[in-house]
């Protein structure tokens, strides 16, 4: 949780500065109903919550006999996609919207034997999710807009763990998850063009999203 709140930090210590600016610059700002947008986090939520990282299965030791046998056996090596989103946003209001997204995101933990250094196994985890979010612009300016939001989704879970030394011959999973994201401080700068930052927590992401859209 420490990079969390290094990241919420740095974000209001940013959100301050802007706020402070934008007042000081004035302007209304240009509502536009529609917006479309794409996003990355920083650090994809589910890797980084306890109970959602991948490669937990079967050659995670520490506890068991088989556990400490298999590490003393096999390294292994983590790699993720990150987590990737496309979303739309609705403006009711200057103040009230509402906004769904879809993101994916993707993790693998390989094994390889100790000894020899020849690989073993793999385990595999991607989720698909759609989510629909409640959103408050509590900041509208001209060229600045800050928001908050809260969302709630579903998300579909394809797991594969190979048995070690049988790689290809685990068997596939599938599953329906609930999903979720809160964001206290989100901003976008711009007009019809605009990027964005946000910092929250959830299984979209866990510390500072960023991004860009278009507003029409």
């Amino acid at each position: 949780m420490k990079s969390f709140a290094v990241a919420a930090f740095l974000v209001v210590i940013l959100s301050a500065s802007i706020t402070s600016e934008a007042r000081g610059r004035g302007g209304e700002y240009d509502l536009k109903r529609h917006e479309f947008f794409i996003g990355t986090g920083i650090v994809p939520g589910r890797y980084s919550l306890p109970g959602y990282n991948y490669g937990n299965i079967f050659l995670k030791g520490g506890s068991s006999l088989p556990g400490a046998y298999n590490e003393a056996r096999y390294y292994q090596k983590e790699y993720t996609s990150g987590v990737w989103s496309a979303g739309y946003t609705c403006n009711f209001t200057k103040v009230l919207a509402v906004q769904a997204n879809v993101f994916y995101e993707a993790g693998w933990v390989r094994y390889y034997g100790r000894e020899d250094g020849v690989f073993a196994s793999r385990c595999f985890d991607s989720y698909l999710s759609a989510m629909a979010s409640f959103k408050v612009n509590w900041l509208n300016r001209k060229w600045v807009r800050m928001y908050s939001y809260a969302g709630l989704g579903l998300a579909w879970n394809y797991s594969k763990d190979d048995p070690a030394g049988a790689p290809g011959q685990g068997a596939a999973e599938n599953r329906a998850v609930f999903t979720f994201q809160v964001t206290p401080v989100g901003i976008a700068v711009g007009r019809r063009f605009f990027g964005f930052a946000e910092c929250g927590i959830g299984m979209y992401y866990s510390g500072i999203s960023v991004g860009a859209g278009y507003r029409f």
